[in-house]
């Protein structure tokens, strides 16, 4: 046929079968491209990285918002803020309002908010990495499971004010509008999501590019030894047929 007319006729097909196929993996290995799937499912990250986020909001809630709470009734445990500093008011005649109201909101719960979403979004990252999935989904994921958080830590914190506000009456006093809290801590949400986003696709395309190296390698090598084997038995079944 195409090889020597002493070997077998099956021989033959065999061998042109064995280069198709070595050039077809050759051709598949050095040309396709990954294609993105759109992710319509939760990570396998999503239970471990849901269960974080709830502890990291009860944490925040008891810790720093629901004492509070305990303003205008004169026991009020002292709060440590981000940075280490203390507050503490007492006194049953006190009066939720200037001040108090100003250290509240302006500043006291953001660092904390911050360290929470930088927090979570590398650690997400960096257990995709480890884990070897795609980190992308799990960090949007992520950055949504903390967005939901942000809305609810500054509601709560919109109720703690109105009921301080006015104290055994809290439906007179107007709910503040929180859209613009909201907002901000939001908008460092997606900009830190993108900034670890961007680092950790550069990570994880060097550990595609390592993997697909290595398995290139591989079939390379596999290529050679069986085209090496159907050769060796084609030249023996020409040499016996002499």
């Amino acid at each position: 046929m195409l090889l020597t007319t002493s070997c077998p006729t099956w021989v033959e097909i065999v061998f042109v079968i064995w280069i198709v196929f070595a050039i077809g993996v050759t051709l598949l290995l050095f040309n396709c491209r990954k294609k993105k799937m759109a992710i319509v499912y939760r990570s396998l990250l999503y239970e471990k990285t849901k269960q974080r986020i709830d502890d990291y909001y009860t944490n925040l809630d008891r810790n720093q918002l629901t004492p509070w709470g305990l303003f205008n009734t004169g026991k009020m445990p002292k709060i440590k803020n981000y940075y280490g500093g203390t507050i503490k008011y007492s006194g049953s005649e006190l009066v939720f309002s200037g001040t108090s109201a100003h250290v509240f909101w302006e500043g006291f719960i953001e660092p904390f908010l911050e360290h929470g979403i930088t927090e979570v979004l590398e650690r997400v990252a960096d257990e995709a990495l480890a884990k070897q999935l795609d980190p992308e989904p799990c960090i949007n994921e992520a950055a949504g499971m903390l967005d939901g958080i942000i809305t609810r830590a500054y509601n709560r914190m919109a109720e703690i004010d109105q009921r301080l506000r006015r104290k055994g009456c809290p439906e007179s006093a107007r709910r503040r509008d929180v859209s613009e809290k909201i907002g901000e801590m939001s908008n460092y949400l997606q900009r830190h999501k993108e900034a670890v986003s961007e680092i950790t696709a550069l990570r994880y395309q060097y550990f595609l590019n390592m993997e697909s190296r290595q398995n290139k390698n591989l079939w390379i090598a596999i290529i050679a030894l069986g085209t090496s084997i159907m050769s060796a038995l084609i030249a023996l079944v020409a040499l016996f047929k002499k």
